[in-house]
């Protein structure tokens, strides 16, 4: 049976008002993603032009890692633009779904870097021989960057068919399609892009601390033992760097658990159940409302990425560190010489 026409009229409002207030908390979005721009961006440039970071594969895939929160980052401070301004339907529907595309490309990229920077490190700590050539790894993880890209392409073009601007005032951007493709696409996402990557990087991880701590101990007792002590023994427990990364990579990995499981368990239980955020709005504005923080939270992700790393690992925090010395140099020099420059007033010549 056709809905009438009032009744269009007044779920349309109702969803417009409600949507409101949610298009004025996506301004706050600005703030984050400008910081995930600016953190992002700085430890991308500290690594490239590194030359001793620029041939590690770890930092290639930290940079690849970095590059794709540098693009949901940009995603997510043009969003509420977007959605700010009175554009004609189709133009916000084209623009919706090619922002979620983007978003959807460079998380996947993002997650998939995580779970490949997890078996680098399990490779280089527990099988340093298997890939004994520096350059040959780099080589390999160069390629296995490329496939990331690839699946990460194909995989996302779904989000152009389930995205899309819901019909109102505000142009808001959201899951629109509710059919089959919809459901499997969502639980074979969060199989792909949760349960998998996660499971992945707690078991390299496990066994990666597991060999760190039995190493220490024997490292432990041949330094307490002068006749036992090695110079091997002595680089590795001075070797903090490699620890602090590892640090580093294991917060995130927990991060990643933590701020990410909202968004994947309502995005299936939407799938399943066939109901999307226009339903929400209707039955229940604290699910409606809860569904925007999951996905918020998930965002949130392409800055916590680097602050973690510039704090946890010593080599791109000392980078970051002088990279932010020369800017802050930069314009104060910038300032000075500008306030040197002479005045027109003090250029005049008094009348001889």
């Amino acid at each position: 049976m056709e809905m009438p026409v009032v009744a269009n009229n007044t779920t349309t409002s109702n969803v417009s008002l409600t949507f409101q207030i949610l298009q004025i908390a996506q301004r706050f979005f600005i703030i984050p993603s400008l910081t995930a721009l600016c953190l992002n961006g700085a430890i991308f440039y500290s690594i490239i032009r590194s030359k001793n970071l620029s041939k590690l594969p770890t930092y290639h895939l930290i940079a690849n890692m970095a590059g794709s929160d540098l693009a949901t980052g940009f995603t997510f401070s043009v969003l509420p633009f977007v959605s700010s301004f009175p554009l004609p339907f189709l133009a916000a529907d084209i623009i919706c779904r090619a922002l979620s595309y983007v978003i959807g490309m460079s998380y996947m990229a993002s997650i998939l870097s995580l779970v490949a920077i997890s078996f680098d490190r399990y490779l280089s700590i527990l099988k340093p021989l298997l890939l004994a050539s520096r350059a040959k790894k780099l080589l390999i993880f160069k390629r296995i960057i490329i496939i990331i890209w690839l699946i990460s392409i194909i995989t996302s073009l779904p989000l152009i068919y389930l995205t899309g601007t819901i019909s109102g005032s505000t142009n808001a951007c959201a899951i629109i399609q509710r059919d089959n493709l919809n459901a499997i696409y969502f639980l074979l996402i969060t199989v792909a892009l949760y349960i998998t990557p996660l499971v992945s990087m707690t078991v390299f991880y496990t066994k990666i601390y597991r060999y760190l701590v039995a190493k220490a101990r024997i490292c432990k007792s041949n330094t307490n033992d002068p006749t036992k002590k090695t110079i091997a023994t002595a680089s590795f427990l001075n070797n903090a760097k490699r620890k602090a990364l590892v640090k580093a990579l294991i917060i995130i990995t927990a991060t990643f658990a933590l701020m990410t499981w909202p968004f994947f368990a309502m995005a299936s239980g939407m799938a399943m159940t066939g109901i999307d955020i226009r339903d929400l709005e209707r039955t229940s504005l604290f699910l409606f409302l809860l569904c925007a923080v999951a996905a918020s939270s998930t965002v949130m992700t392409s800055v916590v990425n680097p602050v973690l790393l510039i704090c946890f690992d010593k080599n791109i925090g000392a980078r970051v560190s002088r990279l932010y010395g020369r800017i802050k140099r930069g314009i104060l020099l910038n300032n000075e010489s500008s306030s040197n420059l002479p005045t027109a007033a003090s250029k005049e010549t008094p009348a001889g």
